[in-house]
This record gives C-alpha cells, sequence and structure tokens, in this order.
C-alpha cells in the first residue's frame, strides 16, 4: 500500500468512526433528553467556530488557505456569497432535519434511507460539471432508487413526516457535499481553513433561528424546535461539550476526505458508516429491521460498489453491466492466478541455485 492509498485508508476510518459517534450521541440527546435540535446544532456550530478559532491563533501555519503566501486565498464578499454563505446554509439546515428525523424514525431505517444520497449527490455533480452524463450511470441511479423503494416498504415502524423531514435534510446535505467538493477542489482551500470559515456561517443561521423561536409561541415550531429552560442547558453542558468536540472532528475528517478523494468517493465511505451505524442499532439499540429491509439494504450496497467499479473502470463497461462485472471478475482472478505463479517460479528458482 502506496502513501496516499494509506492516508485515504486512514481518514475513510477516521470519518466512519467520528460519524456513528456522533450519529448515536444525537440520537442519545435527542431521545428524550436534550430533544432540542436547533440548539444542539448551533452549540455545535459555536463550540467549532471558537476552537478553530483558537487553534488558527495557536497554529497559523495549519491554516495554510488562510496565511500562506502562495496557497491563501482571499476571503472577499464574492467568496462568502457564492461559497461560504450558501455550504453553510445547507449544512445548518441538513444538521437541524436531520437530527428532527430522529424524533418520527429510527437509526437503522435513517442510515438506509441515506444510501439513495448517492442519486442525489449525481444529480447536483451534474449540474456542477463535476459529472458527466451517461447511461450507464442511469441504470445504477434507477436500481439505487428501486432498492431504497424496497427498504421504504419494509419499515415496520413508518412515519410520512420523518421520512418527509430526512428527504429535505438529505437534499441539503447532497447539495452541501457537492458545493464543497467544488470549493475544496484543488488547492483553494484545506480542511482547517474550511471549517473556519464555514462554521461561523452556520452558527450566526442557526443562532438566528434560534432567536426567531424565542419569540415564537411555544411549542408552534413542534417538540423539537423549541429553545430549552436554562436549567436543563446547564444540566446538560458538559455533555454537550463532549458531543461537540465529536462533531468538531467530524468536520474536519470530512473536509479532508473531499479535498483528498471526491464527492462521490465520500459516499461510498458513507456506506461502510451506514452499515456499521445499522450494525450498531441493532445490537446495541435492539431496534427491529425487517427481512425485506435486510434485502434492500443488500441491494443498495451492491449497487454502491457497481457505481464505484463504474467509475473506476468506465471502459469495461462499455458492452453493458454485465459484461464490465465478468470483465473485472476475470482480471482479478488472473491478476491473482499470474501473481500465484510467479511466486511458484521464483521459489522453484531460487531451489535450483546453488548453494553458497
Amino acid at each position: 500500500m502506496n502513501r496516499q492509498s494509506l492516508k485515504t485508508v486512514l481518514l475513510a476510518c477516521s470519518t466512519i468512526t467520528f460519524s456513528v459517534g456522533l450519529i448515536n450521541f444525537n440520537n442519545y440527546l435527542m431521545d428524550g433528553r436534550f430533544p432540542y435540535a436547533v440548539p444542539l446544532t448551533c452549540f455545535q456550530q459555536a463550540f467549532c467556530t471558537a476552537l478553530a478559532a483558537m487553534l488558527f491563533g495557536l497554529q497559523p501555519a495549519w491554516f495554510p488557505s488562510l496565511t500562506d503566501p502562495v496557497q491563501k486565498v482571499v476571503v472577499d464578499v464574492k467568496f462568502v456569497a457564492t461559497g461560504a454563505l450558501p455550504i453553510g446554509a445547507l449544512f445548518a439546515t441538513s444538521l437541524v432535519l436531520t437530527n428532527l428525523a430522529y424524533e418520527h424514525l429510527s437509526v437503522a431505517f435513517l442510515q438506509m434511507l441515506k444510501e439513495s444520497n448517492i442519486v442525489l449527490v449525481y444529480l447536483f455533480s451534474l449540474l456542477a460539471y463535476m459529472e458527466v452524463f451517461s447511461w450507464r450511470h442511469v441504470q445504477v441511479i434507477l436500481f439505487a432508487i428501486f432498492a431504497a423503494s424496497l427498504t421504504i416498504k419494509g419499515e415496520l415502524n413508518f412515519s410520512m413526516v420523518g421520512f418527509l423531514i430526512q428527504l429535505a435534510g438529505g437534499i441539503c446535505e447532497c447539495a452541501r457535499i457537492v458545493l464543497q467538493g467544488v470549493l475544496l477542489s484543488g488547492k483553494k482551500v484545506d480542511a482547517m481553513s474550511y471549517v473556519l470559515l464555514v462554521s461561523p456561517v452556520a452558527c450566526s443561521l442557526l443562532f438566528a433561528c434560534l432567536l426567531t423561536l424565542m419569540v415564537l409561541p411555544a411549542g408552534i415550531g413542534g417538540p423539537g424546535l423549541t429553545v430549552p429552560p436554562a436549567a436543563v442547558f446547564w444540566e446538560w453542558l458538559p455533555t454537550l461539550l463532549c458531543n461537540s468536540l465529536v462533531a468538531f472532528g467530524l468536520n474536519v475528517n470530512i473536509a479532508l476526505m473531499i479535498k483528498n478523494t471526491s464527492p462521490t468517493s465520500y459516499i461510498f465511505v458513507g456506506v461502510v458508516k451506514d452499515v456499521v451505524a445499522i450494525l450498531v442499532s441493532i445490537v446495541v439499540l435492539k431496534e427491529l429491521v425487517s427481512t425485506l429491509q435486510f434485502i434492500s439494504f443488500s441491494l443498495q450496497i451492491g449497487t454502491v460498489i457497481v457505481w464505484s467499479l463504474l467509475k473506476m473502470h468506465p471502459q469495461k463497461f462499455e458492452r453493458g453491466m454485465l459484461h464490465g462485472l465478468r470483465e473485472i471478475l476475470y482480471s482479478e482472478l488472473g491478476v491473482k492466478a499470474e501473481t500465484g505463479g510467479m511466486l511458484v517460479k521464483s521459489a522453484t528458482e531460487d531451489s535450483k541455485m546453488p548453494k553458497a
């Protein structure tokens, strides 16, 4: 494994760890303990902003896009309006909506629904000219939609309200991923600078939303869109600090992952993350999953694997999906056989060499 491959694997593992940890941490808080979606996400972004600013003061070299004369980007009105502001708005909205969805649907089902994000990312990537249209891609996308529909069909405790909330959150999340991929492409913005630039925007928007909730009549926004009493906030402050630290680690890892790979590769890592999150929800949280959902989720995983192979070896799929999969399988087996033959040959030749 070369250095870049090792770096990618380590980033993928750390992203999965932080993501699964934050999913279960947020679900733990939203499940009747601290069920306040806007204050929770606002506190997370305020913490990320404060920590990033502190690190910027202590180690400015970690923020080359803001300090390095060669890599420095101009943070002007245009950059904020076309980059940081839309990404921050989408990020803040997706955080609130995905946390609200925990009140209506199980963690396992929500993670299964997120497999359909590959469809939304592809569509948004087409609009951003980061993907090229192909009928092969459309075939995989249609199958992904079919597998997602089976997941919904097999849900034992389906909630239309929760589904619509998660769908809206997924749209915002996928749009944010693609825009973030555009912003972080090349050497435009490094991961730490990205967090320092986007977190204050998201925090400001969430704080404005929080002030709006404070002046509205109690309960008008639903159970999750309320403001906690001061006593409840101070009681859960240590837990909120730990939760926000995990959120900061996840934000940095996501930025590094997208910068060093691509939005589609990030979704592929998300598949492994979803598998781990579902296993944790079944084994630890004792959530129920139907047989149809097991089948549909397996189809979704297969869809993402085929999608990844299609992206890596497009020429092998020119004569069809089955032909491409067969070509890749045969080539892998051929490489293994050839490698094994070389090892045997080398061992045989070594045995014929005269001994010293």
